[in-house]
């Protein structure tokens, strides 16, 4: 989602994130090839039911998807968040992301916020969920401030940079209020490699990350740190690829790293999906990071409208777990709420 790859529509109470217009039609088909791609690929490989595949032990939760209806929870109260939590727990999830507090491009707020009162619609969602989480025995990464500021690029993200560090610290400041109630914090604003070296783009994200981490690092040192990257998989780039986030995360590592497998979105094709994760287990190991896997479970069938999502079929999401499991520690995934229970 570039600065520019978006607009911002209302549906119902809330608002969603919908694809541009300009070039849609490309995109269009570009996952349409992708999911070819993947669809070609199973029928090659049938799932080997005795293969051992790790277990999805995590999952992304949200006030509302940020580009799909799904299931907002927006007024649920605590008991609700109980309902969900120990159906998960009973699927063998002890982790839950918030995936964001605040999405500044929505104009949405998530906490009773003193800071951005009056530049944003509020709810309530944090705090019961953050209650009910913690009476279920639910590890908690808490998000933040959502923004698009990781897919800005070259000098226009440099330059907005600044500002958005200021915002994002207030949040966390505001958010730290709760400390007691999570137990990691999860940087919300997403990236990735894009196949190219843009020295400005690689300053703006490094800046942004050293400058939120080290505060973290000073107001809650015991709270690690998670980010969740896309994956784009470019034959040939791995030292550009390694060399980017060498460059992003210099003075300014996470605990732990959590890329999106990308199937879902069209990003990396099941037959890319063993070569990426054996780069991002390279890039984890030569920084000493913990490595998750973030496995989406969705398959795109369409561009906008409320529905643009559905769960993804059980041999796709084999092959990804397949692809992923010798790597990580951990899997997490997007998202349990909507995509349903697991069969694996």
């Amino acid at each position: 989602m570039g600065s520019q790859g978006y607009r911002i529509e209302q549906v119902d109470k809330f608002n969603l994130f919908m694809p541009a217009l300009d070039g849609l039609d490309e995109i269009r088909d570009f996952c349409r090839k992708q999911q070819q791609k993947n669809a070609e690929f199973i029928a090659k490989n049938p799932p080997d039911n005795s293969v051992e595949l790790k277990k999805i032990t995590g999952s992304f939760i949200a006030a509302h998807a940020p580009d799909y209806v799904g299931v907002p929870t927006l007024d649920w109260d605590a008991a609700r968040w109980s309902e969900l939590f120990a159906s998960m727990q009973s699927d063998g999830i002890d982790t839950v992301i918030l995936q964001a507090s605040l999405w500044h491009e929505l104009g949405e707020c998530y906490y009773p916020t003193v800071r951005f009162a009056g530049e944003y619609k509020v709810w309530n969602t944090v705090e019961p969920m953050l209650s009910a989480a913690r009476k279920c025995g639910m590890q908690v990464f808490l998000g933040g401030y959502g923004s698009v500021a990781g897919w800005k690029e070259g000098r226009e993200g440099l330059e907005a940079s600044r500002l958005e560090i200021v915002r994002q610290i207030d949040c966390l400041q505001e958010l730290l209020k709760y400390r007691d109630y999570f137990d990691g914090l999860y940087f919300t604003p997403e990236t990735a490699f894009r196949g190219s070296r843009v020295p400005e783009t690689e300053a703006m994200l490094n800046l942004l990350y050293r400058n939120f981490f080290s505060r973290v690092r000073e107001l809650a040192p015991e709270k690690k740190l998670l980010i969740s990257p896309a994956s784009k998989y470019f034959s040939g780039m791995d030292e550009d690829f390694l060399g980017f986030w060498q460059n992003v995360f210099k003075d300014a590592l996470p605990d732990i790293i959590a890329p999106q497998d990308s199937v879902g979105c069209c990003g990396c094709t099941l037959e890319e999906s063993p070569a990426m994760w054996q780069l991002w287990k390279k890039l984890a190991d030569r920084l000493n990071l913990e490595l998750w896997s973030n496995v989406e479970l969705f398959e795109r069938v369409d561009f906008g409208g409320a529905e643009p999502f559905r769960r993804a079929g059980e041999e796709r999401i084999f092959h990804q777990i397949a692809a992923e499991s010798p790597y990580v520690s951990k899997m997490i995934c997007w998202e349990y709420a909507y995509f349903g229970r697991f069969p694996l």
